[in-house]
This record gives C-alpha cells, sequence and structure tokens, in this order.
C-alpha cells in the first residue's frame, strides 16, 4: 500500500507540475496532500506538506502526520516551541509541496489501527484556524455524528478567521477488517 499512494503521489505532481509549466496561469501552482488507505487492521498514510492526519484514540488526539514546514523544522531543532509555533507568521512556508518541482517524495508511513479509532484529514485551512485541543473537544463531543463534526470543524475555522480553505475528513474503525487469506476467499472476493 505504501508503493502504491507513493506511485499516486508521484503522478499528482507530474500532472500539477505540467499544467503549472504549460499554461501561464498555473505558474508557480502548488499544493500539499494527504491520503489514506485502509487495509488489514492498518491504515496507510502519505502526505506531502503541512495536510495533516489525525488519529482520535479513546479521548486522546495525536497529529500523526508531520508537516514539512520551516515551522516543523523550527520546533524540531528546538528554536521555537509548540506554542510559539500556534502564533507565528510563518505557518505557511512550507519546504516540500506538489507540483512545485519535477518529483516530489511523499512520505509514506504504515500504522495498526484499533475498532473505535476515528482519523481525521484535514488542510492547514483548519489545522492553523482551530487549536488541536478544540478539535479533539469537538470529535470527542459529536463522535456519534460524524458529519456534524466535520461541518463544526470548518464552522470553527471560518469563525477563526477562515484565512485559507478548509477541507475535512472523518473516518470512524467501525470494526476489525482482516485481510481475506486463501483461494476461496479471493475467489469470493471477486464475485462478491
Amino acid at each position: 500500500m505504501e508503493t502504491l499512494l507513493a506511485e499516486h503521489a508521484e503522478r499528482a505532481n507530474a500532472a500539477i507540475y505540467q499544467a503549472a509549466q504549460s499554461q501561464p496561469q498555473y505558474s508557480g501552482m502548488g499544493t500539499t496532500l494527504v491520503v489514506a488507505m485502509w487495509h488489514d487492521n492498518k491504515m496507510s498514510v502519505g502526505h506531502i506538506g503541512d495536510s495533516r492526519l489525525y488519529r482520535l484514540r479513546g479521548e486522546n488526539l495525536e497529529q500523526v502526520t508531520r508537516d514539512h514546514s520551516l515551522l516543523q523544522e523550527q520546533i524540531d531543532s528546538g528554536m521555537i516551541t509548540r506554542e510559539q509555533a500556534r502564533h507565528s507568521q510563518n505557518k505557511n512556508l512550507v519546504t516540500r509541496a506538489v507540483g512545485i518541482d519535477p518529483q516530489v517524495e511523499a512520505e509514506v508511513h504504515t500504522y495498526g489501527v484499533e475498532q473505535g479509532d476515528i482519523y481525521l484529514l484535514c488542510s492547514d485551512g483548519l489545522s492553523d484556524m482551530v487549536s488541536d485541543e478544540d478539535i479533539q473537544l469537538t470529535l470527542t463531543s459529536l463522535s456519534a455524528n460524524l458529519s456534524l463534526a466535520a461541518q463544526q470543524l470548518v464552522q470553527q475555522a471560518n469563525d477563526n478567521g477562515g484565512r485559507d480553505n478548509v477541507s475535512v475528513i472523518l473516518v470512524r474503525v467501525n470494526r476489525n477488517y482482516p485481510a481475506r487469506t486463501g483461494w476461496f476467499a479471493k475467489l469470493k472476493s471477486w464475485f462478491g
């Protein structure tokens, strides 16, 4: 799955890069990416830039992806704290983006999942405008209605200034989903 995600990210990069090179109105165009696939009681995630994937397990919200940004590099090097980063004017300076260069490498990892996990894929339009604490509160309080939770997160980002587009996808793991094995399971999957 990791190879598949990396290949598709590279295809997306090539398409956006080609459009930016061949059409003057798209010159300098680029974007960020976060994508996930669930398989065999695991989740593979690929990302480029500062779009993020979070996991809510129980009441604990964790940022799974690590931003490709100047701010993240400053945090990692100890130059600034996470709290200082929250108020920085340099939030949107990404060090890796889709479509800027002829080739870009997606960071891809696979993680085990648990029944009940909720995953949030989002653009920086959400994470820049809504604190992790407020995201966690919204997801825990509205976990029974993910559609409403997504609407509420977008509304919070807009109420807080909405300086960028806001993309939100929520996924809940309702049950285990082991990979089917054996010839009969494979045959059944073809027809079923």
